[in-house]
């Protein structure tokens, strides 16, 4: 008996969730009477149902490997006017507090254009550095070089500029020095 107690009250307060919300958003247009009258407080503004806004994370995941997060709070009334302005953003997770949507940029990150350095890690991987490579601030790796064949087919200072942190500032650069190293990879058996 107590859990069929239980579901029913679930069930109940999830559809009065559901009513509540269908009411806000059809509502929160007009300014018409009723719940949408109420809400509205004197200084022209919505009030909040439950008190607290509901929570959109917003994620860019970047080329370089970079994720950087956004957190904006929107008003439960005016949910379907902000998802409006994130068209072409993955709905990674959603709740009754928060959703958490994704875009992934066809870029590198602000931060890799601001102070990105290919470099060589201690291993011999070549690794993309936020700074120079002797910080050790790594932002993402990629595969093994064989330095000795770079050696023998490039000038010298090409490995000692690798070593050093070749500064990059924008796409091109970045897939450009991906392609050059990419024929020194280390062929894993």
């Amino acid at each position: 008996m107590r859990k069929k107690w239980m579901v029913y009250a679930s069930w109940s307060a999830a559809l009065l969730t559901g009513v509540v919300l269908g009411i806000l958003l059809t509502g929160s247009g007009s300014k018409g009477t009723g719940l949408s009258q109420l809400m509205h407080t004197g200084i022209g503004r919505t009030a909040e149902v439950t008190g607290q806004p509901y929570e959109l994370v917003l994620t860019r995941s970047y080329l370089c490997g970079v994720r950087d997060e956004e957190r904006r709070p929107v008003g439960t009334g005016h949910l379907p006017q902000a998802m409006g302005e994130y068209k072409g953003w993955e709905i990674v997770t959603s709740d009754a507090a928060k959703m958490i949507l994704m875009k992934r940029e066809q870029d590198i990150s602000p931060a890799c254009k601001e102070n990105g350095h290919f470099g060589l890690s201690a291993d011999g991987m070549l690794t993309l550095f936020h700074g120079v490579p002797a910080e050790q601030d790594v932002i993402q790796t990629f595969y093994r070089i064989n330095t000795e064949k770079m050696e023998a087919n490039l000038p010298k200072e090409e490995l000692e500029n690798l070593k050093r942190g070749i500064r990059i500032r924008n796409l091109a650069e970045y897939n450009s020095i991906l392609s050059t190293y990419g024929e020194f990879q280390l062929d894993v058996p």
